[in-house]
């Protein structure tokens, strides 16, 4: 403000002189271009200071595009289960009579459809739900109908808008670590370099968005909690984690990172344990937190089941636990992580990176991604579906990108001109491939899931050929 006020004052006097000395067409010059820099440095500093904002705006647009042939396909398949807990209470308004849909079925003794899925990703859908229910009859639709477009499209821009509530807060989060344009590239990357993108503007309303956020809100809270573990920064940690693991149990790996955060040798281990043993008390005060989260979830699987607590699974289970298929996760064409989203493979590199110079969270990263990928090549179907890439990564690109923005200093410190400009040219490639691979997976319906889409030359150079 102040500088603004001090070039105001100069452009008066400049104004004054030149008014004794020239014209007033000189006066209006001088005004306009002086005007005209003020407002290019105020644009520019809302876009170095809000471009999360500016991007989710820009995306809008593109997602109501993806979508708009066929809202329906926004609720469909596991996004339906996640969203059936809010129509099952607000228009059917009993838990019992709710059908299936598209939804592959469990049904309790009495014959009773039992929603599998858990109630964590309705808790973030319900104000929008709220909202397409009282705007339903203003626009011309049927309110009782839940799965009119007004509802599927309230139901995308929520996972929309989340997403980029954890962009937010992992930009926060990377600011404390590194200068605002490697935070800007690491976002950028994160956003439009892997299937986050996919799942953000194409099938936002299963798990995976909701998770990405809540990751992105724990590693900001956690330096806080760790400085200062007082008995209501318990409570909201407590809360996220609560509703981290009420989503997707096994992301209970998240707590990890109390013990392992900032953590780089076993002395400081030993430091952090001593730590959490006598902050019990604050540990503790996260259980409170955590079970305001699970109560709906018990209370519904006690009025379904007669139990509170329930495997919703039923025989679906970890069946590769002794055999598990981590090579097919990693680089399998049926939905391999590093196949359909190659800029992980920079993530990696950050991580051995970070752990030779002991920086960027690396030895807690390192252990939770190899630990859960485990977990996802144990599971029976460790493709997870018809997904775009390894879907079940998606919420770990919030603690991947730390050590990836130790590789984007790395790169822009050490690296001469000629290869910095390479480096971050393979970057912008890699980005590029991954938004139209997501374009190619909506667009020309290829074999994405099943048993005869395996990995072939032909099938390969069929996919490399739409490309252009």
């Amino acid at each position: 403000m102040n500088d603004v006020m001090m070039a105001c004052t100069l452009a008066n006097l400049k104004c004054t002189l030149m008014l004794q000395r020239g014209t007033f067409l000189d006066y209006a010059t001088y005004i306009l271009w002086h005007t005209s820099r003020l407002a290019s440095r105020w644009i520019g500093r809302l876009i170095k200071e809000h471009y999360v904002i500016l991007l989710f705006f820009l995306m809008l647009p593109i997602m109501l595009s993806r979508i708009n042939v066929n809202p329906r396909s926004v609720l469909w398949s596991d996004a339906e289960g996640y969203y059936q807990y809010l129509p099952s209470l607000f228009i059917i308004k009993d838990v019992h009579k709710l059908p299936p849909g598209s939804v592959w079925p469990y049904y309790n003794d009495k014959g009773e459809y039992v929603d599998k899925y858990t109630c964590g990703v309705a808790i973030f859908e319900f104000p929008f739900f709220l909202a397409a229910y009282t705007l339903s009859p203003i626009y011309g639709f049927d309110r009782m109908d839940y799965f009119n477009p007004l509802y599927c499209k309230s139901v995308a821009i929520c996972g929309l808008l989340v997403t980029f509530l954890g962009l937010f807060f992992l930009r926060k989060v990377l600011l404390r670590m590194v200068s605002p344009a490697i935070t800007f590239w690491v976002l950028i990357s994160v956003l439009m370099g892997t299937n986050l993108f996919h799942y953000a503007t194409r099938e936002m309303s299963i798990a995976h968005v909701f998770n990405f956020f809540l990751f992105s809100f724990f590693i900001y809270l956690l330096p806080g909690w760790l400085k200062n573990p007082g008995r209501s920064n318990s409570l909201v940690l407590g809360a996220v984690l609560g509703w981290v693991i009420l989503i997707r149990p096994t992301n209970s790996i998240l707590a990890i990172l109390l013990l392992g955060y900032d953590v780089y040798s076993l002395q400081a281990l030993r430091a952090r344990v001593h730590f959490l043993i006598y902050h019990a008390r604050a540990v503790v005060w996260m259980i409170p937190g955590a079970f305001l989260f699970f109560l709906p979830q018990l209370l519904y699987w006690k009025e379904m089941t007669g139990s509170w607590l329930y495997y919703s699974y039923t025989d679906e289970g970890f069946k590769y636990w002794n055999q598990p298929k981590i090579a097919a996760v990693l680089f399998d064409v049926q939905n391999g992580l590093f196949l359909y989203s190659p800029l992980v493979l920079l993530m990696v590199a950050g991580l051995i990176l970070g752990l030779i110079k002991r920086n960027f969270q690396a030895p807690v990263m390192l252990l939770i991604f190899s630990v859960m990928t485990y977990v996802f090549a144990s599971w029976w179907a460790w493709w997870f579906g018809g997904a775009f890439g390894h879907r079940c990564y998606v919420e770990y690109y919030a603690l991947l990108a730390i050590p990836l923005a130790g590789l984007y200093q790395f790169a822009s410190t050490i690296l001469k001109p000629p290869y910095r400009c390479a480096f971050f040219s393979l970057i912008i490639y890699l980005m590029i491939f991954s938004v139209r691979l997501s374009y190619l997976y909506t667009s020309i319906g290829g074999p994405w899931d099943g048993p005869d889409w395996r990995w072939n030359w032909e099938k390969y150079t069929w996919v490399l050929s739409h490309f252009v």
